[in-house]
């Protein structure tokens, strides 16, 4: 579902399946030059078909969007990956940044 909250800023709702949670709040900013996404949902098919299909709609050009992640929980930052192209900026605060960093790198691992 998409809802315009004022002009050219879009709140998508992106349902989150097999999680207590129903749903996620995700947002679009629409920019002459760039757009840009406030979270972008959990990393698996249904997330990313709604995502996708709602960004067709707003005719949003992922080469021309940027990303900013408020917190690293998976139903706000997996998808991410599959929506960054070449170009596209991540804006995320710094602790959790070093925290994607550590695990990325393997200096932190779980059981």
């Amino acid at each position: 579902m998409i809802e315009e909250i004022m002009h050219d800023f879009y709140r998508i709702e992106i349902p989150l399946p097999l999680l207590e949670l129903q749903s996620v709040n995700c947002y679009a900013i629409k920019g002459p030059e760039r757009h840009l996404i406030i979270d972008a949902g959990m990393d698996n098919n249904s997330c990313r078909q709604v995502m996708e299909a709602s960004l067709k709609k707003l005719e949003i050009d992922l080469d021309r969007t940027d990303f900013f992640i408020t917190h690293c929980h998976i139903d706000h930052f997996g998808l991410v990956t599959s929506l960054v192209r070449q170009g596209s900026t991540i804006y995320i605060n710094r602790r959790e940044a070093d925290m994607v960093y550590r695990v990325g790198s393997g200096d932190i691992v779980s059981d």
